[in-house]
């Protein structure tokens, strides 16, 4: 079976930049020749609250950080054609939520090698 390329980020929850301490919630997987970004962030926060403690986290906020990450990759996926465009994204990430910087990766299937990545760095749900 012939591969694409693609390009896959980590999305990570970074309370403190000075500290740089950071826990992953996420991955985006680009995939330019199928014309395919999307991301999955899991549905939990377990690993932010032992970050921060259950006190600190608002869980709220970072739902809404998490789904605003894969609404924007989904509203404007046509802006998403080359390792670059997900590149500049992800430089351009502000606020607690952080991208690590793209990974090559061999694509076959993107959906489906979109729900591998999430199950080999994360092995729960996926927010519904």
């Amino acid at each position: 079976m012939k591969y694409k390329r693609g390009y896959y980020s980590l999305i990570q929850f970074c309370p403190d930049p000075s500290r740089l301490e950071a826990v992953n919630v996420g991955v985006v997987l680009l995939c330019p020749d199928a014309d395919f970004i999307a991301a999955r962030t899991s549905a939990g926060n377990q690993r932010a609250k032992k970050l921060v403690g259950s006190g600190e986290l608002d869980k709220p906020a970072l739902n809404l950080a998490k789904q605003a990450i894969e609404h924007r990759l989904e509203v404007d996926r046509a802006s998403f054609k080359t390792h670059e465009d997900l590149r500049k994204f992800v430089d351009t990430r502000g606020n607690n939520l952080k991208l690590t910087t793209p990974r090559p990766i061999k694509v076959f299937d993107p959906s489906e090698d979109l729900d591998n990545l999430f199950a080999e760095f994360f092995g729960g749900r996926t927010r519904s």
